[in-house]
């Protein structure tokens, strides 16, 4: 499950030598360099310490991955010398309380997205430093701006909302896609659904076949409301339902998208269309019978063929979707619902070019192409090919017009013990649509004070 991507308890671990007192991230504000002339920075990079955040816990391939594209660094820099810190969800209240003491790492992760309001803070207080002016630079080594190898759908998450300034550079995503088991699709002779209409249609076939059309887990109501957000990704949009649920700027009852989407929802349950006993299943098992031919689809994030590749057989054919649109829908109907992990800088860091070329070789398509083959990372990296496991998924996000922030906020949000808990029981036939969106109505209007 990777809401987040915790991957080792406890407290920041260093992966290489002990964490010396180097860097501006890994030393002392005083020693911060003047941030080099954007023009020349590749020019600039020289050796010297720094140390990067990295997210891949110990003994791990990803890391050893990581540890390889590090040594390359070194070897064609001499005197580099890159320490990796272990920045995932565990360490951060470590982390977070070097930057705030002036000690922060020199590249970073979780300090910056622009989806994002309460990570704006460290832009906003300048420990950050701004891409930008390094980004719109010529890269050498391709001979176009850096900045352009990133697919545009991603741009919201890397720039500040209200300066256009850039402080985070996407490694990896994570998106939120329906999968769908094509050999089931071809064996009953369904065409992989492209629209709500086409889903339903689906879902009619496999139930007439005696195969449960949707797989999904009844214990984790994050991923059951995985099914309300993309619905009201397309009836409502995003900005909107983000406001409303998240921001509590409005209310649901405003907007009669909120209602048809689920209405939407509830057409599903009332035909079967989910796994049965989906209200007992946790989302590992779930996914399992997905595997087994038990289920047609499942929406579910990108983490899914890595989560589960120990049970997926070898003959298995996978597709993969974006959300359906919906017809008359006047929400975003090509976007996707995604999480970026995004590389920051730390203002202070004693060697910025050497940090910028940290997130440049990581981010390089050579690079992403590798670890999209070997690792089966998304990569926002325009040109780079889809993991193995993950067939068209590149396609995919070069066909969306935008991706938008997973779960619009509502995870460090109070109305999340509102929204999800509700939908839950929307599923599992407790309420209708219209008993829904007036629990959510009341329920809102509590948390946010409307």
């Amino acid at each position: 499950m990777k809401i987040t991507r915790t991957l080792l308890a406890g407290s920041v671990v260093v992966l290489s030598l002990a964490l010396a007192a180097c860097g501006g991230g890994g030393g002392s504000g005083e020693s911060a360099a003047k941030p080099p002339d954007a023009k020349s920075w590749q020019q600039d990079v020289k050796g010297g310490p720094i140390e990067v955040g990295v997210l891949p816990a110990a003994g791990t391939r990803s890391l050893k991955f990581l540890e390889e594209v590090a040594a390359g660094i070194e070897k064609d820099h001499p005197g580099a010398d890159l320490k990796m810190t272990f920045a995932n969800t565990k360490a951060r209240p470590a982390l977070e309380q070097r930057w705030r003491a002036g000690d922060g790492l020199d590249v970073d992760y979780t300090m910056f997205d622009g989806t994002n309001e309460a990570l704006l803070e460290w832009a906003d207080s300048g420990a950050l430093l701004d891409l930008k002016p390094y980004l719109d630079q010529v890269d050498t080594t391709t001979g176009k701006p850096w900045l352009d190898q990133f697919s545009p759908a991603v741009l919201q998450f890397m720039q500040h909302p209200s300066t256009k300034k850039i402080y985070g550079v996407p490694s990896e995503l994570s998106l939120q896609v329906l999968f769908y088991n094509a050999g089931l699709f071809k064996k009953h002779g369904i065409t992989p659904p492209a629209t709500w209409d086409d889903l339903t249609a689906a879902a009619d076939r496999f139930k007439a076949a005696g195969v449960d059309p949707i797989a999904v887990t009844g214990l984790f109501e994050p991923y059951m409301g995985m099914w309300s957000d993309n619905i009201w990704l397309r009836t409502v949009g995003y900005d909107k339902v983000h406001d409303v649920l998240t921001e509590g700027k409005g209310n649901i009852t405003d907007d009669p998208g909120f209602l048809k989407g689920l209405e939407m929802l509830q057409g599903l349950r009332d035909k079967n269309a989910f796994l049965k006993g989906f209200e007992g299943t946790d989302f590992t098992a779930a996914q399992a019978q997905f595997f087994q031919g038990k289920a047609g689809m499942i929406l579910m994030g990108s983490w899914l063929v890595s989560e589960m590749a120990d049970v997926i057989p070898k003959d298995f054919e996978l597709g993969v979707l974006q959300f359906p649109a919906v017809t008359g829908g006047t929400g975003d109907q090509a976007s996707m619902l995604a999480t970026a992990q995004l590389m920051s800088v730390s203002a202070k860091s004693a060697n910025i070019p050497l940090s910028l070329e940290w997130i440049r070789r990581v981010t390089s398509v050579e690079t992403q192409t590798r670890r999209a083959g070997e690792i089966g990372e998304v990569s926002a990296v325009k040109g780079v090919s889809s993991p193995p496991g993950l067939p068209g998924i590149s396609d995919v996000v070069a066909k969306a017009d935008r991706l938008q922030a997973s779960y619009y906020g509502l995870l460090s949000s109070k109305a999340k013990d509102v929204v999800y808990p509700e939908i839950a029981k929307l599923l599992f036939g407790k309420q209708d649509a219209r008993q829904t969106l007036d629990s959510l109505d009341k329920g809102l209007r509590r948390v946010h004070g409307n």
